[in-house]
């Protein structure tokens, strides 16, 4: 499996909190069933500012560490990358934002409980700028969990979207459990990853929401939504996916 959101390195945001949490949460990765991981920090979010040297210094730093601990989990570079409207700007400007470099593919996070008035516009002049937003939970979020037709809007607008494992295993509770499985009936969702950020409470498991995306909706989907499609944003590759929202 492939997992694109994580917070695994240390010291740059919320996430792991040592480079021993980082060690024990991609060992946890790769004993689940995950072979590739994004390290995706939070960024522009007005709390963690650290700039893409320090996180890429950091990453190779793990990578150093991974390797002495001899675990293979393959891990590449994004972000997680708080709504702002200067956006398009700042992702022509910084080739590291995208996920795994590839000037395409990022990770879009919207506030927690409303949806901002400008994102319409946002996915619009990102769209002609060639940038393809992947919308991070919208099933955690407040707003859209009571309007997930706006989900397909964004998708008709050319955006992804990647929901959480822990929403589909109903980890995260009832609503974003009810707003993961109506994204996944509309043909919303592109991607299933673990939003990571330790052992415990948000860890990096995948294979529980696998088997059942998989019980529910059919292996080929799990395997579309965990290996499948992630290894093509990845590359960088066009995903195309005949869905209610085309």
């Amino acid at each position: 499996m492939i997992d694109l959101h994580t917070h695994v390195i240390p010291g740059v945001d919320d996430g792991a909190r040592s480079w021993e949490e980082a060690l024990a949460m991609c060992r946890m990765a790769w004993e689940d069933g995950t072979r590739i991981l994004v390290a995706t920090p939070h960024r522009f979010n007005g709390v963690y500012d650290h700039d893409t040297d320090h996180i890429e210094s950091q990453l190779l730093e793990l990578r150093k560490r991974l390797q002495e601990e001899q675990i293979e989990l393959e891990v590449l570079q994004g972000g997680e990358l708080y709504s702002r409207p200067d956006l398009p700007t700042l992702l022509a400007e910084d080739p590291a934002l995208s996920l795994n470099g590839t000037k395409r593919y990022f990770l879009l996070e919207f506030p927690h409980s409303i949806l901002p008035p400008g994102a319409p516009q946002l996915i619009f002049q990102l769209a002609l700028k060639n940038f393809i937003p992947i919308i991070v939970h919208p099933e955690r979020n407040l707003y859209l969990q009571r309007k997930p037709e706006l989900v397909e809007d964004f998708v008709r607008q050319g955006a992804l979207c990647q929901i959480t494992a822990m929403s589909v295993t109903g980890e995260f509770g009832v609503k974003p459990a009810e707003c993961a499985e109506e994204l996944l009936k509309r043909n919303c969702v592109h991607a299933v990853a673990s939003d990571t950020h330790n052992i415990k409470g948000r860890p990096p498991v995948l294979s529980k929401a696998y088997q059942e995306v998989s019980r529910r909706f059919g292996a080929d989907r799990a395997r579309d939504l965990f290996e499948l499609f992630p290894k093509k944003i990845l590359k960088g590759e066009t995903i195309t996916y005949v869905n209610s929202a085309s």
